[in-house]
């Protein structure tokens, strides 16, 4: 009877034993599925909600312009009438330089740079004819001088945190590393300077990934969801949120493969709104139509 007891105990054992190297083994995997079937979802009936105090608006497609879905965008930034792109995956990773006609509707590529093997490629902003490039976990922040023909590459600056999204305030540079915090960074060192958390309606919002600075307001792609926050800077609340589930719907229209919403471009002199997204066929130009409680 003993012997039997201790067969049993070590049947157990062994089986637990088994499931913890297992969970252990792919964790990553585990969490990514709890990510997608629990988090995203509430998170998605999270942002649809109105709420007091914050503006709800929704995506309008005003056109659409074709766009290369090999690009896994990281990183997108209007700098006159040149879009630059950053996207992302090893060995896949580049910096992309193109043309918008806005009369046309094309964009024109005029100048592509691979970046290493081992980089994966994040977001970007440009300040004072400089052009700062994230990657995701190497720590590197590549810089470009703008000031002449073709980029010209500097020597990179270092990075404490992973890199995710990039904006600029037109004097610090302004990351997210997928938390719920923004840093503020010194544009010679990379230093943090200043840290804010996001919160929405007294909740901190993680996923915070790709940035744009638009009329003193932060925007932010938040990760794996169908929304965009806008982020006071002095406080860290969410201001605003912008609802682009019909953009995924008209993506996934035409390629069911797409991945999710990520990539903000604001061009502040025609003051228009351009959004997009992993593996997109289209970069969007978007107006904002305020939604009303019912």
């Amino acid at each position: 009877m003993r012997a039997r007891s201790r067969r049993r105990l070590g049947i157990a054992v062994l089986l637990i034993a088994i499931l913890g190297i297992g969970a252990y083994l792919f964790r990553g995997h585990i969490s990514y599925l709890w990510l997608q079937s629990v988090t995203v979802p509430r998170m998605n009936a999270f942002f649809a909600t109105q709420a007091d105090g914050v503006d709800v608006f929704e995506a309008r497609i005003v056109q659409k312009i074709a766009h290369n879905p090999t690009h896994f965008v990281q990183g997108l930034q209007f700098d006159g009438d040149i879009l630059w792109e950053g996207t992302g995956l090893y060995g896949e990773s580049k910096l992309i330089k193109q043309r918008f006609n806005r009369t046309a509707g094309t964009l024109e590529p005029l100048y592509e740079k691979a970046l290493s093997s081992d980089d994966f490629g994040e977001g970007l902003a440009v300040l004072n004819e400089t052009l700062y490039q994230l990657t995701w976990k190497a720590g590197r922040v590549y810089r470009y001088d703008l000031s002449g023909k073709e980029p010209l590459l500097l020597e990179p600056l270092r990075n404490d945190r992973e890199g995710w999204g990039l904006t600029t305030n037109g004097q610090h540079l302004i990351a997210s590393d997928g938390s719920a915090f923004l840093t503020f960074r010194s544009i010679k060192g990379f230093s943090v300077e200043q840290t804010i958390e996001v919160r929405f309606q007294g909740k901190a919002i993680d996923g915070l990934n790709e940035l744009e600075w638009i009329d003193g307001k932060i925007w932010a792609n938040i990760w794996m969801t169908p929304f965009i926050v806008v982020v006071d800077p002095a406080t860290g609340d969410v201001t605003s949120v912008i609802d682009c589930r019909n953009l995924v719907e008209d993506a996934r229209a035409s390629n069911p493969d797409i991945d999710v919403l990520n990539g903000i471009a604001w061009d502040a002199t025609n003051r228009e709104l351009y959004l997009t997204g992993k593996l997109w066929p289209w970069i969007y130009k978007v107006a904002l139509d305020k939604k009303t409680s019912s």
